[in-house]
């Protein structure tokens, strides 16, 4: 049998007619409450939103005023008095801490990858600032490592050796303006 079950009643039962007590989507609040009132001895009604029991309109688009996910609690109406006073003290809390503390020591330092220590080959050099950042950015949008040095006015790429022939057609396509061959 589910919980509350026995009062599904439409009528009043012994204790009352049934009392909406609280309807949400806050999956803890929830939780706690349903403790909290069968801690009490309190008798609920705990059912998901929208479980209605009615069967389907013959609509093909029907428009649903309800939430499809959450829950509704429902109390007799001789016990709502002392549920509210649960309810409140549970709303009055402050939530849980559902953080998550950080761990330093899992925290690497800086890591450089490694393939750019062997970024060696230089594939384009100039004094166009601009260009080099352009001709930079295309590189590494193609996921090719890409060193940038620059001494006095003029500036070097450099990528690793084993991307240095297709860097070379991507700078070439930019600065000629010429599809590849």
């Amino acid at each position: 049998m589910e919980r509350g079950e026995e009062f599904m009643a439409a009528g009043p039962g012994p204790e009352g007619s049934l009392v909406m007590l609280w309807a949400g989507e806050d999956a803890a609040l929830h939780s706690s409450l349903v403790e909290e009132l069968e801690a009490a001895g309190i008798p609920f009604v705990d059912r998901p939103t929208g479980d209605d029991r009615v069967p389907p309109s013959a609509d093909i688009l029907p428009l649903d005023w309800k939430t499809q996910f959450g829950f509704e609690v429902a109390v007799p109406s001789s016990k709502v008095a002392a549920a509210e006073k649960i309810l409140e003290k549970l709303l009055d809390e402050e939530p849980a801490d559902m953080e998550i503390a950080a761990n330093d020591s899992l925290q690497p330092a800086e890591v450089k990858p490694s393939h750019l220590g062997t970024t060696s080959c230089a594939v384009w050099s100039g004094a166009d600032g601009k260009r080099a950042g352009f001709l930079s950015e295309a590189l590494k949008e193609n996921e090719i490592p890409v060193r940038v040095e620059t001494r006095g006015s003029e500036t070097t790429l450099y990528v690793p050796p084993e991307e240095e022939m297709l860097a070379r057609e991507i700078i070439r396509e930019i600065v000629e303006g010429a599809p590849p061959a």
